[in-house]
């Protein structure tokens, strides 16, 4: 029985057929996986490789790409390739590392924090990026400026010291090693992966996401540690007048955490700091108490959730300081499950029942009501500030919290539910709605109208709808009200209603930010402001501070509620403005001061309405040479409707002023002085072939040279010449017709009696040449006569003087 057995057992240890097929199988899909995933990397390593010009490629991801194709087994030719083009740039970087020997380096010591970053050596430059308090760069010396180097800095110019002499940058002894200006594993990770910047926007309520897309990415940690700081210690609202700073442990650690990660230079590293930073925000958020420092940490805790989990996708791509490829279904997920996180955040805090009081009482609703008692309003809250910040904080926070993405997560973004009366239905609505209702539940105006299209061939054309905004008008009592009638017969004062200081619909500067905020929503760009509501205290600074950048802004007919004080504030409305209208505001020559150091905040100022003012002819030539000596450089500028004399006069004025501020300009434009309805006008001149240039209406000679117009009408003959010999069209009855008229166009430029002119001025000078050889020549024949006659006759005395002497001396003796 013991063969049978052994056979049995030789049998069982034998692979069946099926087990074998699988197995094959089961190679077969990891190799058909193995070469999926080196297709992909090839594909993703011949896209960048494809860019010939090496100042559009990121040879960083180009050694990652390549890095990545070789461990995945991508075909030997294209990796061959990226070898040729990164050893190439090895090459450079190493002959641009011994250019730069020897580069003079500096340090920032602003006293007052960071240096700007400029594109020219003008204050008024637009802002490339800027450099913190401590920062090494290098860079040559021109003047007050600093040239930076190219090799470790963003290209543009420093400022080293202010008017005053404050120092701002100073030489830094010895050479600046590589260590301390190579970008953190932070700014790489910014630089690399876009999104992880989308998390900085709920640092503050009037940040917007696509502000923040353009930020120096070697220098935001540091801005994010700076307002972490304010956070804690003064709360997202500095117009908060009732903050109140909370000790938090967990939140200053969070703090020194993210400190740490800022100068962190790998990717391990980084992440190992941020999940504490992370992890310590949210436990200081869980453990404040009062709703304002609450909404600061819960800021700081959103920012650093997103980072993290940011941080945390790269990592399982990346390894030391090399950034890794994240697919986009990866990233998705990551973006997915960290704004499902925030959501949970949100939603516990609106259903808050002192949150939804300060909403209900704003809303004039119906009272918030648990446990059979209606929830009273916070006693912080009774005081307008603090109820509009805490309202403009949630509503902003809800709303940057739906920008992010993914989008079609929003349906289950925090909403308020506001009770309504037995059998109606609650109502339902976002946070960041209510402002909206708030304004019209009080008769606060705003709508938005087209632009208007009069005058507009003096007038700036703005494309887009405006908002209209106005303060509430005065309440109107109700007579046919016994009370009130009563009231009116014993002579007492009705008071201002539903306006009354205490009230919800009093006229406050708070107000501002609900502006503030429905204007964010709707992503306003261009607004008018009637004089009404300027008249509002801290209004108009409050409304500009917290609410979107604007490319417009009119004050028109603002008259004398347009003061001193809200001009300077203008500047407030952003970097990006670009016409400001203040028509008709009685300016003079009192505010020319006031608004050229407002102007000099708005370097994308394209278009300023100054008509119908009180400016004479001396205060209009002031704003222009106070601009001109400040470079502040406004392509159009609008004086009509203003007591303006002597038009000729002071148009000739103006142009010597723009003439003396292009003199300051390197490879300057043309410069163009145009008086039709007093508009004066000075920009680069668009290039030959440009729509600019085809569509320019300006109605003045242009200046050229009576020699270049003869080139070119010569040219254009022997061009002509040439197409009748070799184009066979030229022979035809239309192409000879066609070439009639060119020549008889050309003759006549030709014959014109400028070129006449020219023409009799060439051969006045000829004549004048030649007549000035003819007498140089005459001149030099008499001299050459002259000469001859003084050498002969020195020679005939010479002769006479050795015979004189023989006979003197006598016969010679024998």
């Amino acid at each position: 029985m013991a063969p049978p057995a052994k056979a049995a057992d030789k049998v069982q240890t034998q692979p069946s057929t099926t087990s074998v097929i699988e197995e094959e199988a089961q190679k077969n899909t990891k190799a058909a996986l193995r070469r999926l995933e080196a297709v992909e990397a090839e594909a993703a390593l011949r896209e960048e490789l494809v860019q010939e010009d090496d100042s559009k490629v990121d040879f960083v991801l180009l050694r990652r790409l390549y890095e990545d194709a070789r461990a995945k087994g991508a075909s030997r030719w294209i990796l061959k390739s990226a070898e040729d083009r990164l050893g190439k740039w090895d090459q450079l970087q190493e002959f641009l590392r011994e250019k730069h020997k020897g580069i003079p380096t500096w340090r920032v010591v602003n006293p007052d924090g960071h240096v700007n970053i400029r594109s020219s050596t003008t204050v008024t430059a637009s802002v490339m990026g800027r450099k913190e308090q401590g920062a090494i760069v290098r860079g040559y010396p021109d003047g007050d400026w600093i040239r930076l180097d190219e090799e470790h800095n963003p290209q543009g110019f420093m400022l080293t010291k202010k008017p005053d002499g404050t120092v701002l940058v100073e030489p830094y002894d010895g050479q600046a090693k590589d260590e301390d200006i190579r970008p953190s594993w932070l700014s790489r990770l910014l630089k690399l992966d876009r999104l992880c910047r989308e998390g900085f926007t709920f640092l503050r309520p009037e940040f917007h996401h696509h502000e923040l897309m353009v930020e120096n990415m070697d220098s935001i940690g540091q801005r994010v540690l700076e307002i972490g700081q304010s956070l804690y210690k003064n709360g997202t609202m500095p117009c908060n007048p009732l903050w109140e700073i909370e000790e938090s442990p967990e939140f200053v650690e969070s703090l020194s955490y993210w400190e740490e990660a800022i100068d962190a230079a790998c990717a391990e590293e980084f992440d190992v700091l941020v999940q504490k930073a992370a992890s310590l925000a949210h436990e200081g958020y869980i453990q404040m108490g009062n709703l304002a420092p609450r909404l600061a940490s819960l800021r700081w805790n959103c920012c650093l959730t997103w980072i993290a989990s940011r941080s945390t996708a790269a990592m399982e791509v990346s390894t030391g300081g090399c950034f890794g490829t994240l697919k986009p279904a990866r990233s998705k997920e990551i973006c997915h499950d960290t704004k499902h996180q925030i959501f949970e955040l949100l939603r516990p805090l609106t259903k808050e029942y002192p949150v939804m009081a300060i909403f209900d009482h704003d809303l004039v609703g119906h009272g918030v009501w648990h446990d059979s008692k209606r929830e009273p309003l916070p006693k912080r809250a009774h005081d307008h500030w603090y109820r509009r910040c805490m309202e403009f904080d949630i509503t902003k926070l809800c709303h940057q919290a739906c920008q992010v993405p993914p989008e079609d997560m929003n349906a289950s973004a925090a909403t308020l539910v506001m009770v309504q009366p037995y059998l109606t239905p609650d109502w339902v609505l976002s946070p960041y709605e209510a402002p909206r209702h708030i304004l019209e539940k009080h008769d606060w105006y705003c709508d938005a109208i087209e632009a208007e299209i009069d005058d507009l061939h003096t007038k700036a054309w703005v494309n887009g709808l405006v908002v209209h905004i106005e303060r509430a008008p005065e309440f109107q009592h109700d007579f046919d009200d016994p009370e009130v009638r009563a009231k009116v017969e014993r002579g007492e004062d009705l008071g201002k209603g539903l306006q009354e200081d205490n009230l919800p619909g009093s006229i406050h500067g708070s107000v501002a930010l609900l502006y503030a905020t429905m204007l964010a929503v709707d992503e306003v760009q261009h607004l008018h402001i009637y004089p009404g509501i300027l008249e509002i205290e801290s209004f108009f600074e409050t409304l500009l501070r917290y609410g979107p950048p604007l490319l417009s802004l009119s004050l028109e007919g603002s008259g004398d509620s347009l003061t001193e004080e809200l001009i300077s504030q203008i500047k407030l409305a952003g970097a990006k403005l670009t016409i400001l209208n203040l028509s008709d505001c009685k300016l003079c020559d009192d505010h020319i001061e006031t608004l050229v150091e407002m102007l000099e905040h708005l370097p994308n100022l394209k278009h300023i309405d100054l008509s119908h003012n009180e400016l004479n002819e001396q205060a209009a030539l002031d704003i222009i040479t106070t601009m001109c000596d400040r470079r502040i450089d406004v392509p159009s500028i609008r004086f009509d409707g203003n007591p303006i004399d002597g038009a000729e006069d002071f148009r000739d004025e103006v142009g010597l002023a723009l003439a003396r501020r292009g003199q300051q300009v390197v490879a300057g434009g043309e410069l163009v002085l145009h008086m039709e309805n007093n508009m004066i006008r000075w920009y680069p001149a668009p290039r030959e072939g440009q729509l600019a240039e085809r569509f320019r209406s300006d109605n003045f000679p242009k200046m050229i040279a009576l020699k270049d117009i003869r080139v070119i009408a010569n040219k254009a003959s022997r061009s002509l010449d040439e197409y009748e010999r070799n184009n066979p069209a030229a022979q035809s009855s239309g192409g000879r017709e066609w070439l009639a008229r060119k020549r008889e166009a050309n003759q006549r430029v030709l014959d014109s009696p400028l070129l006449m002119l020219y023409r009799r001025e060439l051969q006045a000078r000829v004549r004048e040449k030649e007549e000035q050889e003819a007498r140089k020549e005459s001149l030099e024949a008499t001299a050459s006569k002259a000469f001859n006659r003084e050498e002969a006759n020195l020679t005939q005395e010479m002769r006479d003087a050795a015979a004189a002497l023989r006979t003197a001396e006598g016969p010679p003796q024998a």
